[in-house]
């Protein structure tokens, strides 16, 4: 009987929330133009001519009474070639401590790890090497200094390990991320900016950045008495706040790929860093210079954002209606200048179009439905740790471990509820 009357409310709820929106309709959007004005029509496969290494990860956790928390990761690299089966390179790490915070930094730090080893052990074989990583290349985190104390260790690790990542890349050692889903509108929002930069340099100078929102609200200020009917229809668009991959999941004509976005540093198109130009001159690395207990977090950002930028760019293979954003090392398409010395996002010029087709061309081959690329799924299927396996065998090992060592290692109330309501 309740779960009638929570199903009726359910539905209410459900059709007055859905009232309040309106579906996406990019084919009467007056900027579909200038969407695929950065799109690259290319579907054709070539192949990798050498090794494809491939790396994914996992990672569990078990909490106790009193705040100890212990986490569980681990990851798989293989590393595919003619020859026959591939080799497996695998790693795992364990991480123990009260309130322990960064578990994202702990398992990424260990997914980079295995895949450079890969990478390296790949071309001791083979002379080109082709590696894919199931996630982000670029650098993203939260430019607070007391969380980043906390987690200081997991992070400078981690920003080492990709910096040596993104050096290891060159003509011969292609290393690309890929994304299943993603909800970030960076290109939307330097595309929407350029637009403005056209019609009113002042207004998109104040306006710059990538936060959809903030560029909405700059404009929303400063066309209150405009005549300009465009400004008007561009805060139309920028009230739908949809991501890049759902404005070319949509619109994008066929197989390929927009024009590579050049990512300058997170850093400066925060809030607090209105007047800084790059990373250097960062109001925010000027306060870690200050900060003793973070000098090794900043010598690890100083020397990532020596290297040249992670370019952003969406791919649409070629059997595929969906679009998955691709994060390519800009060294691969001819630029060589520090990601710290960009003042925004810059587009590839068309040198660099040429030189992706080289890695889409070995992505379009690698393409599988209903997968991204068929070797990530089958390092995905080895690497994920399961919640019962986990549960059944792993946990009961870490609880009798902690209590041999002194530890009471008692379970959460929460877990002996769900244990005694709900059986897990």
């Amino acid at each position: 009987m309740a779960e009638e009357q929570f199903f009726q409310m359910f539905l209410s709820g459900l059709c007055e929330s859905l009232n309040r929106l309106i579906p996406l309709d990019f084919d009467s959007s007056p900027f579909k133009s200038s969407y695929l004005s950065k799109w690259c029509s290319y579907g054709e496969t070539c192949k990798p001519d050498g090794a494809v290494v491939a790396c994914d990860g996992s990672i569990s956790e078990s909490s106790f009474s009193g705040g100890l928390v212990i986490w569980t990761a681990r990851a798989v690299a293989h590393v595919y070639s003619e020859e026959g089966r591939p080799d497996s390179l695998m790693e795992a790490g364990v991480e123990a401590g009260y309130r322990l915070q960064g578990r994202q930094f702990f398992l990424r730090l260990l997914e980079l790890r295995t895949l450079r080893r890969a990478l390296e052990k790949a071309s001791q074989s083979h002379e080109r090497v082709f590696g894919i990583f199931d996630g982000s290349l670029y650098l993203t985190f939260l430019h607070n200094r007391n969380r980043l104390r906390v987690y200081s260790r997991l992070f400078e690790n981690y920003v080492r390990e990709l910096t040596l990542l993104l050096k290891l890349v060159d003509e011969k050692k292609i290393v690309v991320g890929i994304c299943k889903d993603s909800d970030i509108s960076y290109l939307r929002a330097k595309i929407m900016v350029d637009i403005l930069h056209s019609l009113d340099p002042e207004l998109a100078a104040e306006a710059r950045g990538r936060s959809i929102r903030r560029i909405r609200e700059v404009l929303s200020e400063r066309i209150k008495d405009s005549t300009q009917d465009l400004l008007k229809a561009c805060l139309k668009e920028l009230e739908q706040d949809f991501s890049d991959e759902g404005v070319y999941s949509e619109i994008a004509p066929g197989p390929g790929f927009t024009r590579p976005l050049l990512l300058a540093p997170q850093t400066i198109f925060l809030t607090s860093e209105t007047g800084s130009t790059d990373w250097w001159d960062s109001r925010f690395r000027t306060r870690l210079e200050k900060d003793n207990g973070l000098k090794g977090v900043l010598r690890a950002l100083d020397e990532y954002f020596s290297s040249p930028p992670v370019a952003l760019t969406y791919w649409r293979p070629k059997i595929s209606f969906r679009v998955y954003r691709v994060d390519v090392p800009s060294s691969l398409l001819g630029y060589s200048g520090a990601s710290g010395s960009l003042s925004g996002d810059l587009f590839t010029d068309d040198s660099g179009i040429e030189k992706a087709k080289a890695v889409f061309g070995v992505l379009n081959l690698l393409y599988q439905e209903p997968h991204v690329v068929q070797p990530l799924a089958e390092v995905d299927c080895i690497a994920r740790l399961s919640r019962s396996l986990y549960k059944d065998s792993y946990e009961p090992v870490i609880v009798e471990e902690l209590r041999r060592r002194g530890f009471k290692a008692s379970p959460r109330r929460r877990s002996i509820r769900n244990i005694v309501l709900r059986g897990y």
